[in-house]
């Protein structure tokens, strides 16, 4: 039988539609020795009514109140409340599966773990979209999570779905000030101090797609947040691990190309030297790649033989509703 307090951090910013439903999904875990800190960011909606009402219902909910800092401010408070041995992050439009804390608190024991990471459900409109889970465990020591992180496994790019000793990721905080690829960010600091790491291959999360994400708007400078994480995660390689640069530089290809994905959404003018600069990465690093899936693989060659103008010129035709010169 597990035991020990787990604290469930939930940062609140209009998600009304979707917050009772949350709270919910973790209110009625299997696992009880939990609390749960909702922090309402600021939220201009009536998400600050919900929170007051559920922490009325029951005694484990904790409510904390602020302006708005964004999601990484919310967590970092969440963070300096908690009080559990570990700690789980959802976000305030997703849920956890039942038995979520239970699995990956029995887990945690029977590795002596500091992070063990689950997997997420992905469900938008046209249902799931994750793999079948088999329920397997994968162990990893030492540097093993950093170069998983380096390697862009799948598992590292979210905080969500897993579960983190606390004392683990003491003085550990998220960024704030950026909303896209700071989870990423927050796990490679956390696996850089070779934590003891196990990746539960079931499924413990559901990741509800949402029209809205920052992850699933057009570009703005906003997502610029992915090469910035980019350079500051090959930064700390340089100067604490300089064994694992050619795996910086994998990850540098994977960041440009990710950066060129997006790009295909934009036709202004002030980011074609940010499009030049992305181009002259992937072909300066390529012969570092290791796609990750398919798509990463073609949009490597789409840029090494020069087509990547067209490759976004057909890519605009396609999808986006304003069709502006490129």
């Amino acid at each position: 039988m597990c035991s020990g307090l787990v604290s469930v951090i939930i940062p609140v910013f209009m998600v009304e539609k979707y917050l009772a439903k949350c709270i919910e999904s973790v209110l009625n875990q299997t696992y009880r020795n939990i609390e749960i800190i909702l922090v309402d960011d600021g939220s201009p909606d009536r998400c600050y009514k919900v929170c007051d009402m559920y922490a009325q219902r029951d005694s484990r909910i904790v409510v904390i109140h602020q302006e708005n800092k964004g999601v990484s401010g919310a967590r970092n408070t969440g963070i300096l409340q908690a009080k559990g041995e570990f700690v789980l992050f959802v976000d305030g439009d997703d849920e956890l599966y039942l038995d979520a804390v239970d699995v990956l608190m029995q887990k945690a024991r029977e590795y002596d773990a500091d992070v063990v990471s689950g997997v997420k459900n992905v469900v938008g409109q046209n249902g799931s979209k994750s793999s079948p889970e088999n329920g397997e465990c994968e162990f990893y020591s030492n540097d093993e999570p950093l170069l998983l992180s380096l390697a862009g496994d799948k598992n590292t790019n979210s905080a969500c779905a897993k579960l983190f000793k606390r004392a683990f990721i003491d003085e550990i905080f998220f960024e704030e000030g950026k909303n896209i690829n700071e989870d990423g960010f927050f796990v490679f600091r956390c696996y850089e101090k070779k934590p003891r790491l196990v990746q539960y291959n079931a499924f413990v999360y559901q990741y509800n797609v949402r029209e809205n994400s920052a992850s699933r708007q057009s570009f703005s400078d906003k997502h610029l947040s992915i090469l910035y994480f980019c350079e500051r995660k090959k930064s700390i390689i340089e100067q604490s691990h300089p064994e694992y640069i050619a795996e910086a530089k994998n990850m540098e290809v994977r960041a440009n190309i990710q950066m060129l994905d997006v790009l295909c959404s934009s036709n202004d003018r002030k980011y074609k030297s940010l499009q030049n600069k992305c181009i002259r990465i992937v072909k300066k690093y390529h012969k570092y790649h290791k796609p990750i899936n398919y798509h990463h693989r073609r949009m490597e060659w789409v840029v090494i033989l020069g087509l990547y103008p067209l490759y976004k010129l057909v890519f605009h035709m396609k999808y986006c509703k304003s069709k502006r010169t490129l």
